[in-house]
């Protein structure tokens, strides 16, 4: 064999080698992750970028929920063909992320939250006519946000203002109760700060709870019950708040 015809063969060799080490992932591999963010989704497709984008770091990359997880398909997949095999369209009614089946799809990790939203009439509208409130509304898809002032104004607005007469009075009513419950939430962690320097973490476990138990409640958007609920909550952790500030003072 001349030397020429032994590099062709050692060539080949190496370049065979090169494409199988390449035509399966690695184990743990997230092929999703790996292909949106690619550069090039900034100009040829800049909605998939900026999806990938809100998802990278946020509260739900950071607990481990991947793509697949809320869109289906199998993240270990090399090929776009693969990776996107049994994906349903967004408008196909059986798909996860379809508008109408977003409680459920999220309520597969937050289940408390979905128990209570079933029972509002945001959910029944939603069931209905596919057109009502879902967690999306308020939270976001992605990067998910807690409720702020703003977030309520935007989101509830869409439906509750003076042109549809649809009770836009129910904003300054959510924007009052947010109020309160922030306020209400200042004093806890404010109590829990002090416990936990005192080494007594377990003092503020029925607050916690108290204090989960109405946030939870916010899901059923009956504000004439949570208007009342949260101000009792506000009362009960202020009074608790000064009592541990006079401990404190008292050591």
């Amino acid at each position: 064999m001349t030397n020429l015809l032994r590099l062709a063969c050692l060539l080949t060799v190496f370049a065979v080698t090169a494409v199988a080490g390449t035509s399966e992932p690695a184990p743990g591999a997230d092929t999703c992750r790996d292909c949106h963010k690619d550069e090039k989704f900034r100009v040829q497709n800049k909605k998939i970028y900026d999806y990938w984008q809100n998802w990278n770091g946020s509260s739900h990359d950071l607990a481990g929920i991947a793509c697949v997880d809320c869109h289906g398909g199998d993240k270990t997949k090399p090929t776009q063909e693969g990776a996107h095999g049994g994906m349903l369209l967004q408008s196909n009614p059986d798909s996860p992320y379809n508008y109408k089946n977003i409680p459920k799809t999220c309520g597969k990790c937050h289940e408390a939250v979905l128990a209570r939203f079933e029972k509002s009439r945001h959910f029944a509208q939603l069931e209905a006519t596919g057109r009502g409130p879902s967690c999306i509304t308020c939270h976001g898809s992605l990067d998910s946000k807690v409720y702020s002032s703003s977030i309520l104004e935007r989101a509830c607005s869409n439906c509750h203002n003076a042109k549809s007469k649809n009770h836009p009075e129910v904003i300054a009513q959510a924007k009052a109760i947010l109020e309160t419950l922030n306020h209400a939430n200042g004093y806890r962690r404010g109590m829990k700060f002090y416990y936990e320097s005192t080494k007594k973490p377990q003092a503020t476990a029925k607050l916690d709870k108290a204090y989960d138990d109405v946030i939870l409640f916010w899901h059923e958007f009956d504000f004439k019950r949570l208007g009342p609920r949260s101000k009792d909550l506000l009362k009960e952790l202020k009074t608790l708040y000064i009592e541990a500030h006079k401990e404190r003072k008292d050591k």
